[in-house]
C-alpha cells in the first residue's frame, strides 16, 4: 500500500483511483481473453465471486437477428 505521508492526500487518492481503474482494465482485459475468474483470482487475491459481480458476462445462445 501506498504511504500517505508525502504528498496532498487528494493527490494520492487520485493516485490510487488511477491504479484501481489500470487493475480493473487489465482484469477485464484478461477475462476478455479467455481467462477465468478463478485465474484472475489467484493473480489478484479479490476473491472469484467478487471478479463475476464486478465483470458479469451474459452465457448462452446469442440471437441471431
Amino acid at each position: 500500500m501506498i504511504s500517505k505521508a508525502k504528498g496532498n492526500s487528494s493527490d494520492m487518492d487520485k493516485v490510487l483511483k488511477e491504479l484501481r481503474n489500470i487493475k480493473n482494465l487489465l482484469m477485464l482485459s484478461a477475462l476478455r481473453a479467455g481467462a477465468t475468474s478463478d485465474e484472475v483470482n489467484y493473480a489478484t487475491g479479490m476473491g472469484a465471486a467478487n471478479i463475476r459481480a464486478m465483470f458479469p458476462v451474459k452465457r448462452g445462445r446469442k440471437n441471431k437477428g
